[in-house]
């Protein structure tokens, strides 16, 4: 973990531009570099950025300081087994009883990253960045897991560097995982939580079996939009995954019950957000934005 040298006043300034953005569901004052399901990642300075910047959900104190930890232990835990992952700050702001934070990179060029080091390339299962992603399934276990869909690794021609750490994929010896998502889910609607922290929580164990990653690298292949990339990835892939190889079919299997799921979850943020908007008159602390859109 690296300290970042955005200053305080700085992630002030972003926040309030953020609390704005929030407020009058206007973003064209940001620079958004790009969508995630429960976060949108934020360049800045917003004209010249030289930061990617992740605000979290509203936290606890003592909610804030369990997901710092957390972070930092799977950060350290990634490196441990030999994967870089990108220098990253969890930074605080205190809104009030409130903390929210920010997952704070250095500004990476956008050629580098996976989903574009592939769009740049001819499909062909031999080439460097494969061989790459393929040896990430090594890493996988039963207390520690990685989501390793292309848009979450940079690529600097010899190196994969890991730059989606937002979520500790961490397990406890009874394989329950470790990570809160009760923060996360009050995006939803009070009465859904329970129901989709369950279902989220079952989703994530696709994370900590090799085989099941691997899948999940190439349907998230047809949600980037290079589908032309399936077939050289699934060949990549198995020569890690030789005695139970991944097929296409399954991997669109597992697109096709993303695609029900994540687009589900979205319809009921905009529900819980009429709801506290314009019922409560409270604000609402999270973009709704859609990575299958």
């Amino acid at each position: 973990m690296s300290e970042s040298s955005l200053s305080g006043a700085e992630l002030h300034e972003l926040d309030d531009l953020v609390l704005d953005a929030l407020k009058s569901r206007d973003d064209s004052a940001l620079n958004i570099l790009g969508y995630g399901e429960v976060s949108v990642a934020l360049g800045w300075p917003i004209n010249n950025p030289r930061f990617v910047c992740k605000r979290t959900p509203p936290f606890t104190q003592a909610q804030f300081t369990n997901y710092r930890s957390l972070v930092t232990e799977y950060i350290t835990g990634v490196e441990a087994r030999g994967l870089a992952v990108a220098d990253t700050s969890i930074v605080p702001v205190e809104r009030g009883d409130q903390v929210v934070s920010y997952l704070i990179q250095p500004m990476l060029n956008p050629a580098s990253l996976g989903h574009n080091v592939l769009r740049a390339a001819e499909p062909d299962p031999d080439i460097p960045f494969l061989d790459a992603l393929a040896s990430t399934l090594d890493i996988v276990s039963s207390d520690l897991s990685i989501d390793a869909q292309v848009t979450n690794f940079s690529w600097d021609g010899s190196h994969l560097t890991l730059i989606d750490v937002g979520t500790p994929f961490l397990w406890d010896d009874a394989g329950r995982l470790r990570f809160d998502m009760s923060p996360f889910v009050r995006m939803l609607p009070a009465l859904t939580r329970p129901l989709v922290t369950r279902e989220l929580t079952k989703l994530a164990t696709r994370w900590n079996d090799p085989r099941r990653v691997g899948l999940d690298i190439v349907a998230n292949l047809y949600r980037e939009g290079i589908p032309e990339w399936v077939d050289p990835t699934v060949v990549a892939l198995n020569r890690q995954l030789d005695d139970d190889p991944i097929t296409a079919e399954e991997a669109k299997k597992f697109y096709a019950e993303d695609v029900k799921i994540w687009p589900l979850l979205k319809k009921l943020q905009g529900l819980e957000r009429w709801w506290q908007t314009s019922i409560r008159r409270q604000s609402y602390d999270w973009f709704i934005y859609s990575s299958f859109e």
